[in-house]
């Protein structure tokens, strides 16, 4: 049988979405749009097209091209700024799609809570503040503490946590200036929320024709307060909770009220007293390399599966492994310009597998918040069998790993 045609809009960093590529590529040709010279991706690719940027009208011209020669089959994007512009091509080919009210109600911090709430599923106060005095007088009537987010960014960029009016100065003035790193529509001022507290999880789910179903859960590890930043990861393959009807009631009934249609999405969930509360839905497979950890410890192919549903194709999602993974990343003790990552040897054993892998190269800057945002110099990852505390492996591996560098200095300029 002839191989589709899907194109890839955007593609990301090697280290972190070229399994993704990879799987795709096992079923699909796969045509490249985006801004860079091709460079990794070329054995894995059919061909490509070079836009100067991420706007509809490029990305429709792109598509056509590729289509004066080449049936295209469907359209895919990971890369958080691009999904919408992504979706709304796909919609202009009349091709599988999460739609323009699902992406959106994804990417948009503000709208997503009005749906949600709309919907009745569970939610912290929250407000869309354009102006300083706005978060001021929300802050007023909610009480302390409070999250600051900017409204369309997505993996903890500019989140934090606020405890009084200086505190929220400073954050609300840093979440208003990351915003303008995102889509165009969502830039200026940020969302405020009541803080709730609780343990973290993410959903990785498949969407077809608006019917949600999860395919892996993932328990989040957070650090670097007052920000949110994720340091580390653990999926398992008997996960409770990826049968338990509470939840998976809550993440259908959240897909249906933004009017998502098809796609794979990435949720965040706080797991409280009064029950999931939905953190944020992304449109996209999740990121720091959850999927790849979904790929290792149950034999899922998340890469795959999105190709497959971007292409209106039947989808089976049968684990077939019966492991576990875990993930923790290396930030560098200041903000520095790195000299040296140095990795401790693997370990395996007969019922687990750790290893570190290098992030960030001699000469790199790597920022701690709010400078910057994932600044990482390594990852430690382990794959184990159930009775193994994997974690705890994981994070002994990565105590090992030496970050060594030279402080930041700001420019006078």
């Amino acid at each position: 049988m002839e191989r589709k045609n899907i194109v890839l809009i955007a593609c990301g960093k090697e280290l972190y979405r070229k399994y993704l590529l990879e799987q795709i590529a096992t079923e699909y040709n796969v045509w490249l749009v985006a801004t860079d010279e091709v460079s990794w991706q070329k054995t894995l690719i059919q061909g490509n097209v070079k836009i100067s940027n991420y706007t509809v009208d490029e990305i429709v011209s792109a598509v056509g091209n590729i289509r004066k020669d080449f049936p295209v089959h469907g359209l895919i994007c990971w890369d958080e700024r691009y999904i919408m512009a992504t979706s709304d091509v796909a919609e202009h080919y009349g091709l599988p799609c999460a739609g323009n009210a699902g992406i959106r109600g994804c990417r948009d911090k503000a709208l997503s809570r009005q749906q949600l709430a709309g919907a009745g599923v569970l939610q912290p106060k929250s407000q869309l503040c354009h102006s300083l005095e706005d978060a001021l007088a929300f802050a007023d009537q909610t009480g302390w503490p409070l999250v600051v987010k900017p409204r369309g960014m997505g993996g903890s960029i500019g989140v934090a946590l606020v405890k009084n009016q200086q505190e929220l100065t400073l954050r609300f003035n840093e979440a208003d200036a990351v915003s303008y790193q995102g889509a165009a529509d969502f830039q200026s001022g940020a969302v405020l929320e009541e803080y709730i507290d609780g343990p973290e999880i993410s959903v990785d789910g498949m969407i077809i024709n608006g019917c949600y179903r999860p395919m892996f859960v993932a328990r989040k590890r957070i650090g670097l307060e007052p920000h949110f930043e994720e340091l580390g990861h653990t999926l398992q393959h008997n996960d409770p909770l990826l049968t338990d009807k509470d939840l998976i009631a809550v993440l259908s009934k959240s897909h249906r009220a933004i009017d998502f249609k098809n796609g794979v999405t990435h949720t965040e969930l706080k797991i409280t007293p009064k029950g999931f509360l939905i953190i944020e839905i992304n449109g996209r497979p999740g990121g720091d390399l959850i999927p790849w950890l979904a790929t290792l410890a149950m034999g899922i192919l998340p890469g795959l599966i999105a190709g497959k549903i971007a292409c209106g194709d039947p989808v089976d999602l049968i684990a077939q492994k019966n492991s576990n993974a875990a993930i923790n990343f290396k930030y560098p003790p200041f903000d520095m310009q790195v000299d040296k990552v140095t990795l401790p040897e693997a370990l395996s054993t007969d019922k687990a597998q750790a290893y570190c892998v290098q992030l960030a190269d001699a000469g790199e800057r790597l920022a701690l918040p709010p400078s910057g945002y994932v600044a990482r110099a390594a990852y430690a990852l382990c794959v184990y069998d159930d009775g193994v505390d994997g974690e705890k492996l994981c994070q002994q591996l990565l105590d090992k790993v030496v970050v060594t560098g030279q402080p930041l200095v700001e420019s006078a300029d």
